[in-house]
């Protein structure tokens, strides 16, 4: 399967990235506080149930920042990156004789692992760097045990900052910066590829300069309020995260 322009475009930036750089944000594409921020929201949001050991697959895991923090919690681990450079610095930051922590060059779109491997999957920073979701969606429930789960996100094209930002470059006739997804796009592409949409969560985050306001977001009233009024979640968070599951039925090809 050939690679549009767009996506070879960020496979050398995340490989130059993983090159040059030595901090897991900078690889990532994150500032220092913005992946702070989102790393704390991930773990409030995966504390709040026990899980079963298992195994676990990060796909696009750059320096391994959820996959070392996943293992901690007693899983086993398989971080996968298609910039092999990423590879090397994730496995610089982990104990090279940790039982259960591995790692793999790999394709979001050709996964080399059989049917019903993993018993969860997260997925962070993927979706904003492919032309379509829905190969790469497809291809993670097929590699998802029946009732395993999946943790992904995507750039939130309904966030009120972003959608001024794309106005301005479409204005200069810059081209797209990233790919961005609608919520409920999103979901309709999950379950046409076989998967149980159960919940979407969004991630508000603040710039850098104002991130003395960020625990405003975080809040239990701004929470609720997120819940309860979802296009005022959608209006102020950058990524929201889809967790799904496979159900019993075969994923899509």
């Amino acid at each position: 399967m050939g690679r549009s322009a767009f996506e070879q475009r960020w496979r050398r930036r995340f490989t130059e990235r993983g090159s040059l750089l030595d901090d897991d944000a900078g690889i990532a594409g994150w500032t220092p506080t913005g992946l702070e921020t989102r790393v704390r929201q991930f773990r409030r949001l995966w504390d709040a149930e026990a899980r079963p050991p298992g195994l676990w697959l990060d796909i696009g895991c750059g320096a391994g920042t959820y996959t070392r923090l996943l293992h901690r919690e007693g899983h086993r681990l398989l971080g996968m990156d298609y910039a092999v450079p990423s590879l090397h610095k994730a496995r610089g930051r982990g104990d090279p004789q940790a039982d259960g922590l591995e790692w793999a060059s790999a394709d979001i779109l050709r996964l080399p692992l059989r049917d019903g491997q993993a018993d969860g999957i997260i997925c962070f920073g993927v979706m904003q760097a492919l032309s379509d979701p829905r190969p790469a969606l497809a291809e993670l429930c097929r590699v998802l045990k029946p009732g395993g789960e999946l943790w992904v996100d995507a750039l939130n094209a309904r966030c009120g900052p972003t959608r001024l930002a794309e106005w301005r470059r479409q204005r200069r006739g810059r081209p797209p910066h990233l790919r961005y997804d609608r919520p409920d796009g999103f979901l309709r592409v999950a379950r046409n590829a076989g998967l149980e949409p159960l919940a979407v969560e969004w991630l508000p985050i603040l710039p850098a300069r104002l991130q003395r306001l960020q625990w405003t977001l975080e809040s239990r009233p701004a929470r609720a309020l997120w819940r309860w009024l979802p296009p005022v979640g959608a209006l102020l968070s950058h990524s929201f995260i889809l967790r799904a599951r496979r159900p019993a039925a075969l994923c899509q090809e």
